[in-house]
């Protein structure tokens, strides 16, 4: 492995070009632009009841929108608050 280039990004924030660069790849059109919290959380790789937590506490406003029972996320809205939105302490 080389050395040099830290692998984390952490410190680097994704650009709203790439974010839809990603899902703009063959292959990559399954994944609409609206999800459902099942379908964002099996992208992230997580559990559907962490993305309702992060819902319940606020973390993704302005990512998704209620409409009764259903709640429907804009995808690059949420991938932007994860992966470029304030650090979330754990309290």
């Amino acid at each position: 492995m080389a050395t040099g280039t830290p692998v984390s990004t952490r410190n680097q924030k994704l650009t709203k070009n790439e974010i839809r660069d990603a899902f703009a790849q063959e292959g990559a059109a399954q994944t609409p632009v609206i999800l459902s919290p099942a379908r964002l959380a099996a992208l992230l790789g997580l559990s559907t009841k962490t993305i309702y937590e992060w819902i319940s506490k606020g973390r993704l406003d302005g990512a998704f929108r209620k409409r009764g029972k259903h709640v429907l996320l804009w995808r690059d809205r949420a991938l932007d608050i994860i992966y470029n939105g304030k650090e979330w302490s754990h309290a």
